[in-house]
């Protein structure tokens, strides 16, 4: 790039050039060889001489003193059609609030009772339980363990029948009493 061009584009693009610059600058550009930077800048200013030479047409103030005189239209209410929109509203609101106070009282109804009389009892009940339930799943397991031996498609579908050994070990839990009668 030649060096004067350079030296205007710098006082160009930092806004310190003269018109004479600039008119410079753009014969310059416009003369200059076709690499991509001079593509780039006969492109910019091809772009601001086309945006200069753009003008108003001789109509456009008539245009838009109509445009302001014009009278506002008159809106126009459906009644019907603005009842219809907020009654569906205010319906979904009474829906939403009848459903939530239902909601509340039912909750309300399910309080958790004690069931025992001291923290001590509670605590031997829930170990005993959770021992049970261990043993149950423990034996459970023990049946479930043959089938994760299985290697090939032959064993393993004979190894499926251990699967109702496991159902049969799992059926205690179903059984539990949580609460004893004693208690």
């Amino acid at each position: 790039m030649d060096s004067r061009i350079e030296q205007l584009l710098e006082k160009y693009w930092a806004s310190e050039s003269s018109i004479q610059e600039e008119k410079e600058l753009k014969e310059l550009v416009a003369n200059a060889d076709n690499s991509e930077e001079m593509e780039e800048l006969k492109a910019l200013f091809g772009y601001f001489q086309s945006e200069q030479e753009l003008s108003l047409g001789d109509d456009f103030d008539q245009e838009v003193l109509a445009m302001i005189e014009a009278e506002p239209e008159t809106k126009v209410i459906n009644i019907s059609g603005y009842f219809k929109r907020y009654a569906g509203v205010a319906a979904a609101m009474l829906v939403l609030i009848t459903s939530s106070y239902f909601f509340m009282q039912q909750q309300k109804t399910y309080e958790q009772e004690d069931t025992f009389d001291s923290p001590e009892l509670a605590l031997q009940e829930l170990k005993k339980q959770l021992l049970m339930v261990s043993n149950y799943m423990n034996s459970g397991s023990s049946n479930l363990d043959k089938l994760g031996s299985m290697s090939k498609m032959d064993a393993g579908m004979e190894s499926l029948k251990y699967m109702g050994d496991a159902a049969r070990g799992m059926e205690p839990i179903s059984e539990m009493n949580i609460l004893e009668s004693e208690f």
